[in-house]
């Protein structure tokens, strides 16, 4: 399951099982939960493209050699 999978969830969750009015811990938890989630997929789309900044660093650095 992928942070974006995760955040889907938690904020069906939300929907379903968390009322702000009603069941404010609920909704809390599954609005937490699902902001987190949406800042794990960010960090993961950073580190991605961290990563593919890389491999183009090394195939210039590969190629400067020859």
């Amino acid at each position: 399951m992928s942070a974006y999978d995760a955040q889907k969830c938690f904020e069906e969750n939300r929907r379903d099982f968390g009322n702000a009015q009603t069941q404010p811990e609920k909704y809390n938890l599954y609005n937490g939960l699902a902001n987190l989630a949406q800042a794990v997929a960010t960090i993961q789309r950073e580190l991605d493209e961290i990563k593919r900044t890389l491999w183009k660093l090394d195939e210039i650095k590969s190629a400067l050699r020859r």
